[in-house]
């Protein structure tokens, strides 16, 4: 049977198939029908938190067409209760807690960036300051427990007898609830609760926790230790090579806190484009590429995505860069697969993946022979290029020229940068490059997408 024909386009866009949701920052949300403060929260990439403190909330109790402000400064709390703790002292404490010392809360501090910081859990700083929820006010002075103070009754789950090497890390995936299990024994699996559970999933408490339900859960892993960084966590030239002046971000992945992850102009699904100096702007990356194929009127990528170990769209491309939560990068997949697909748990433990092609660079060296998906005229003509490699497991780099290149000319530069293994991106218009909130390259048209690079991140871990 003859395979699917795929029309790619460097000039005009490229391809197709199917789509999901991630949202970029807006200053207002009206609230819908359903939605939780905590499920806003997740949606807009800011915290609980964050989110009380500008709208004046005490709780996490939201109306439908009420409108929440997403930036801004924090606005006076609608409501205090009875006895509740001046915002400038300590709380008072549950227990007759052993403490570390007192922090202030400083603007965008949550509970958990707070709790992770000095080593202890969130329900240790929660007890310490006789505190039921995760509401917490700049200026606020919080009691923070001695390290290993016991914080809760449910003990988190850990891994016995680590071999050299390794160390244990806590990131989040999904899981599905069995047949026979209850919330309590459901949360017990991964050493929390059923109330944590429902923050995580932005589940309200009249929303059931039943079998067959897939849902966001904390797990504790064994995963290697990073080597010592090599380098600043990202850097950019400019440089020439082999007569082309091509744009050079390079990532060093042995930092704990570098993250790698496709960023979104849209609100829902891909539906509408942005250029690169946009998409900048939108997500606060360091840097950031354009991504892969689209179709150039939906938006619709061609390949697979995964960020934050959720699939967000699902394609026939057969190459791409996956991305594990504690920063290892390979690029899988090439001619070899045809015009199939990596299979769906081809993606199992990974954060991030972004699918492309062709696989241009090989083990350093150069691919002259390519899966049939990729076999439209156009993808092979002289274009601007855009391209992703890596020198190492733990070394990125995000290139990007102007210059007009075929595939293999391409493909020679990326081996002439020490590339070992090379994807090709979107090029032609789409082609572009940022750094430090610079565009170096602007794509001329706007993209579907871009693959950013955050530095200083913080945030949770996740795996597929």
């Amino acid at each position: 049977m003859r395979p699917l024909l795929l029309t790619f386009c460097l000039l005009a866009g490229a391809v197709w198939p199917a789509s999901a949701a991630l949202a970029a920052s807006t200053s207002t949300v009206t609230v819908q029908k359903g939605q939780t403060l905590f499920g806003i929260a997740r949606k807009h990439q800011v915290s609980v938190g964050h989110l009380q403190a500008l709208n004046g909330l005490s709780g996490d109790q939201i109306r439908v067409g009420q409108v929440l402000r997403l930036t801004g400064t924090a606005a006076r709390p609608q409501r205090q209760t009875v006895g509740q703790p001046n915002a400038r002292k300590p709380r008072a404490g549950s227990i007759n807690a052993t403490v570390q010392g007192i922090y202030t809360v400083k603007k965008g501090d949550t509970l958990g960036h707070i709790a992770r910081s000095h080593h202890v859990s969130v329900r240790a700083v929660q007890r310490a300051n006789a505190m039921s929820g995760t509401t917490i006010h700049t200026g606020e002075a919080l009691r923070i427990p001695a390290v290993g103070q016991a914080a809760s009754p449910v003990t988190p789950r850990t891994i016995p007898a680590l071999p050299p090497g390794m160390e244990a890390r806590r990131v989040y995936t999904y899981a599905t609830v069995r047949p026979g299990q209850t919330p309590s024994s459901f949360a017990a699996r991964f050493g929390t609760t059923p109330a944590r559970i429902r923050q995580l999933n932005g589940l309200n408490t009249g929303q059931a926790i039943v079998p067959g339900k897939r849902l966001l859960v904390p797990r504790t892993m064994a995963l290697p230790v990073p080597p010592n960084p090599a380098r600043r966590a990202i850097s950019f030239r400019r440089v020439t090579v082999r007569g082309a002046t091509v744009q050079v971000v390079r990532v060093d992945l042995r930092h704990r806190d570098v993250l790698v992850a496709p960023v979104l102009p849209g609100q829902s699904d891909f539906d509408r484009g942005a250029t690169v100096s946009a998409l900048t702007r939108i997500s606060g990356a360091q840097a950031v590429v354009n991504g892969s194929y689209f179709h150039p009127r939906s938006y619709a990528p061609a390949g697979d995505i995964v960020k934050g170990g959720r699939l967000l769209t699902w394609g026939r491309l057969p190459v791409a860069l996956a991305i594990t939560p504690d920063n290892r990068a390979v690029i899988v997949g090439g001619a070899s697969m045809g015009a199939g697909r990596a299979t769906d748990s081809s993606w199992d433990g990974m954060e991030t993946v972004v699918s492309s092609g062709p696989l241009i660079v090989s083990g350093g060296a150069v691919q002259t022979s390519y899966s049939r998906v990729f076999h439209d005229p156009a993808v092979f003509g002289r274009a601007a290029r855009s391209a992703i490699g890596l020198l190492s497991s733990r070394d990125l780099i995000l290139v990007s020229t102007h210059d007009r290149l075929s595939v293999g000319e391409m493909a020679r530069v990326m081996v002439s940068l020490g590339a070992r293994d090379a994807l090709l991106l979107d090029g032609g218009s789409s082609a572009g490059i940022s750094y430090k909130g610079q565009t170096m390259l602007n794509s001329v048209r706007k993209v579907s997408y871009g693959i950013g690079v955050f530095t200083g991140y913080k945030g949770p871990r996740y795996s597929r």
